[in-house]
């Protein structure tokens, strides 16, 4: 169980050492889909990855915020869509949606890490 909780831990702390993962896996069967396959596993573990790490860093946590503002998109694209479609499609409008999570949340991990870099090696000094 402990290895288990290890290895959930590490996939935690560093998302995208599961999106090699995932992405090497998936490149021996599906080539074209490789690449979503480990962004959309990725995204979901970014979910949790983006506060654990700032409550890691500076004990302080923004889980409601990133839940929140992923709400909030989630209704202005909605809008969005619904003006510039007919026809409202879901399937792609969440794959839409969750693509730009990916983007989003991966860019708010990487700054968190920069930024908490940066201030530890300020600290040190």
């Amino acid at each position: 169980m402990t290895i288990l909780y290890s290895i959930a831990t590490v996939f935690l702390y560093i998302p995208f050492l599961l999106f090699v993962i995932v992405y090497l896996f998936s490149l021996k069967r599906k080539k074209q889909k490789a690449l979503v396959l480990a962004s959309d596993v990725t995204t979901f573990l970014l979910f949790f990855s983006v506060p654990a790490s700032v409550e890691f860093l500076w004990d302080f946590s923004i889980s409601v915020y990133i839940y929140f503002v992923a709400l909030v998109l989630a209704i202005i694209l909605l809008v969005i869509e619904w003006r510039n479609t007919k026809e409202l499609e879901i399937i792609p409008f969440f794959r839409k949606l969750w693509r730009t999570y990916f983007l989003l949340l991966a860019s708010l991990y990487a700054l968190v890490w920069i930024v908490g870099l940066v201030s530890i090696i300020i600290k040190s000094i």
